[in-house]
C-alpha cells in the first residue's frame, strides 16, 4: 500500500511539475511573441512580407494608403478618375484590383461603371468597401476627398480592432493548446512508466473506452474553443 501511495504521489507530482513548467516557461515566451507581433503590425513597422507571415492578415493596409493617395490628388485639383489612374500607376500592391479599372477609365468609362464592370466575387470585404466609397464619391460634390479619407480611417480602425481582438484572444488560444496537449503528454507518460496502467488502458475494454472517451472529449473541446475564439466579433 505504501508503494502504491508513493507511486500515486509521484504521478501527481510529476503531472503538476510538467504543467507548472509549461505555464512558467512556455506561456510567457508565447505571450511575449504574440504581443511583439501585434505591436509591430499596429505601429506599421513591419514590411509587407512580415505582415503577411503573421496570423492576422485581414485588412491590407495598401488599400487605405491607396485611398489616402486618391484623396490627396483630389485635393490637389485632379478629378477622381484621373487620381485613380495616377495612384494605380504609382502603387503596385493591388494590380489585380486597380489596373483593370484604370484601363477602363483611360478608355473613357466612368468610374462607377468601371467599378461595376470589374467587380469580382473574389474581392475582399475591404476592397468592396473601398469600391463602394469610390462609386458614391464619383457622383461629385465638395466632400469627395473627406469621404475617401473617412473610408480609409474606417478601414484602419477595423484593422486595429481585429488586431485587438486577436491579442486579447491569445491567452484563450494558449489555454486551449495547454489543455489539449497536457492530457496527451500525461497519458504517454503514464503508459511509459506504469505497466499496470498501460495494460489496463491498452488491453481491456474499459481502458480502451476511457482512452476513446478522453480523445473524443479532447478533440471536441479543442474545436469548440477554437470556434468560440474565431467567432469573437468586435
Amino acid at each position: 500500500m505504501n508503494v502504491e501511495a508513493i507511486d500515486l504521489a509521484m504521478l501527481i507530482l510529476g503531472t503538476l511539475s510538467f504543467a507548472s513548467a509549461f505555464a512558467l516557461v512556455v506561456a510567457p515566451v508565447l505571450t511575449k511573441y504574440w504581443t511583439r507581433q501585434w505591436l509591430r503590425v499596429r505601429l506599421g513597422t513591419t514590411s509587407h512580407k512580415a505582415t503577411a507571415s503573421t496570423s492576422i492578415p485581414r485588412t491590407p493596409l495598401a488599400i487605405t494608403d491607396f485611398l489616402d493617395a486618391i484623396a490627396r490628388d483630389v485635393r490637389s485639383g485632379f478629378s477622381l478618375s484621373a487620381s485613380f489612374v495616377q495612384c494605380s500607376d504609382r502603387q503596385q500592391g493591388h494590380d489585380t484590383w486597380s489596373e483593370p479599372i484604370a484601363q477602363r477609365l483611360l478608355r473613357g468609362v466612368t468610374l462607377s461603371d468601371a467599378l461595376t464592370e470589374c467587380a469580382l466575387p473574389t474581392w475582399s470585404p475591404e476592397i468592396r468597401f473601398a469600391s463602394r466609397t469610390l462609386a458614391v464619391a464619383s457622383a461629385g460634390g465638395a466632400g469627395v476627398a473627406p469621404a475617401i479619407e473617412h473610408s480609409a480611417s474606417v478601414l484602419r480602425e477595423q484593422h486595429g480592432l481585429a488586431l485587438d481582438r486577436d491579442i486579447q484572444s491569445a491567452q484563450a488560444q494558449l489555454s486551449t493548446k495547454v489543455l489539449t496537449w497536457l492530457p496527451i503528454a500525461v497519458f504517454a507518460w503514464i503508459c511509459a512508466t506504469d505497466s499496470i496502467a498501460r495494460l489496463f488502458l491498452l488491453s481491456t475494454p474499459a481502458g480502451m473506452g476511457c482512452v476513446a472517451t478522453g480523445i473524443t472529449l479532447n478533440v471536441c473541446g479543442r474545436k469548440w474553443m477554437s470556434r468560440v475564439v474565431s467567432d469573437i466579433s468586435v
